[in-house]
């Protein structure tokens, strides 16, 4: 392998605590991308009126930054496999540094994009590169509470945008100072450099991929074993429902149907969302300990799209200024948030474990996430616009949240089925190992 490729590769296995403190400063720099996608969220209708952009052009703001995610998905995943993890990962931390720059020093619409399209091309790697990391980093015992934790960095980069950027926004004067959004991408810039130094530090890879053994024992590689791609294929397909509702739909818009239609301030329509994804962090954890336990990650998948569906209908979007329906929808798609995005990282590597077909059908699921956020950026406004917020809800969202569960339950393998696949398949390897060292 070339010296790209083996950059942080240790030449031995890595110690517990070196794989999470690994984990650790991926997780920063996974929310912090999430930070960039959302910090503008909260302020966007101010932001474009800063720029001179129509009220229709202002979802380009999270548009492009998400066009990346969708032409960078199959590409990240070859970029990866062939120069390495530590590599891959540095350079997309500094191509994220870069668009915050040109960002926070623009003072045009065109110049700003550019930003915003480099913030989402390194967004658009970590979606990929991210997720295909944990099962080369962590053995396939421990990837439901890996993948439980690092679901999370969504929902944590949500929490820090839409507390800190109204706040930050508001600090620096609000819509009476013109640019006062800047302050909001230097406190991305800190982050970001932060994240730089700390993946240089402490982003290490073992010899041999976790994934690619036996238990952990370096002397032992696992045998091929069955893939059962459509199921993978399919899952991973589906979080283009998870995503288009919650971050093109609810993450992006929310604020502003609160403000102009339930009359709250800038900061209180961010914090109410903002408790979703609360909710969403500590009970993602519990369940990826629970699925590794339980193995019933398929039911999560399907489970959180029925809540999703029951959401959206019925209480999102509610005439009048009763607060009741949205906060009983933020809280009950906190429950989802927990339960979607880490059944699907979970269940992926227990349905196809052979490594590159793990990191092929994880690279669909980054793939799913920056279509959906592409076609909600250039489209949820319009149809808002044209229908408004209920009837998009009522007979765009509801549909999709009921036609994903319908798909998972349908064509997605039961993973306590998968297991009981990966038991006889490790019978059978141990015995013909047995009968070869007779």
């Amino acid at each position: 392998m070339s010296s790209v490729s083996t950059f942080g590769v240790q030449s031995r296995q890595l110690k517990p605590s070196e794989r999470w403190i690994c984990f650790a400063a991926l997780f920063f720099l996974g929310f912090t991308a999430t930070f960039n996608q959302f910090k503008a969220a909260p302020a966007i209708q101010y932001i474009g009126a800063d720029l001179g952009m129509s009220v229709d052009m202002l979802s380009q703001i999270m548009g492009v930054f998400s066009i990346a995610g969708m032409l960078l998905a199959f590409p990240g995943m070859l970029v990866m496999q062939r120069f390495g993890v530590k590599f891959s990962i540095v350079v997309t931390s500094v191509i994220q540094l870069i668009g915050s720059l040109i960002c926070a020093f623009s003072g045009d619409t065109a110049i700003f994009l550019v930003g915003r399209t480099l913030e989402g091309v390194a967004y658009g790697l970590i979606c990929v590169i991210g997720p295909n990391i944990m099962p080369r980093l962590f053995p396939l015992k421990d990837q439901g509470v890996v993948m439980g934790i690092w679901s999370q960095w969504t929902p944590m980069g949500v929490v820090i945008a839409f507390f800190t950027a109204p706040m930050i926004y508001e600090a620096a004067g609000g819509a009476a100072i013109a640019f006062s959004w800047q302050p909001i991408w230097y406190v991305s810039i800190a982050m970001e450099i932060i994240s730089i130094v700390w993946l240089l530090v402490s982003c290490k890879m073992p010899a041999i991929p976790e994934n690619e053994l036996v238990d952990g024992d370096p002397a032992r590689r696992k045998r091929p074993g069955k893939n059962f791609m459509l199921a993978g294929f399919m899952v991973c397909a589906c979080f283009f429902v998870w995503v288009f509702v919650y971050v093109a739909n609810i993450n992006t818009l929310y604020p502003t149907f609160l403000q102009n239609m339930k009359g709250l301030s800038v900061f209180d329509s961010s914090m109410l969302p903002n408790w979703t994804a609360i909710i969403t962090i500590p009970l993602g954890i519990i369940f990826g300990i629970v699925a590794d336990k339980f193995n019933f990650r398929k039911w999560m998948v399907a489970g959180g799209y029925l809540i999703v569906a029951v959401c959206v209908f019925f209480f999102f979007y509610t005439d009048g200024a009763d607060m009741t329906g949205p906060w009983i929808a933020c809280i009950l798609m906190g429950i989802a948030g927990a339960l979607v995005p880490t059944g699907t990282r979970a269940i992926a590597p227990v349905l196809v474990p052979e490594p590159k077909k793990t990191d092929l059908v994880l690279a669909t699921m980054a793939f799913a996430t920056g279509v959906a956020q592409v076609v909600g950026g250039y489209i949820v406004s319009p149809i808002v616009t044209s229908i408004g917020y209920q009837a998009n809800a009522q007979f765009v969202l509801t549909p999709l949240a009921l036609l994903a569960a319908v798909l998972v339950i349908v064509f997605v393998k039961s993973d306590r089925k998968t297991y009981e696949v990966r038991v006889a398949e490790r019978a059978a390897q141990d015995a013909a190992e047995a009968e070869a060292n007779a």
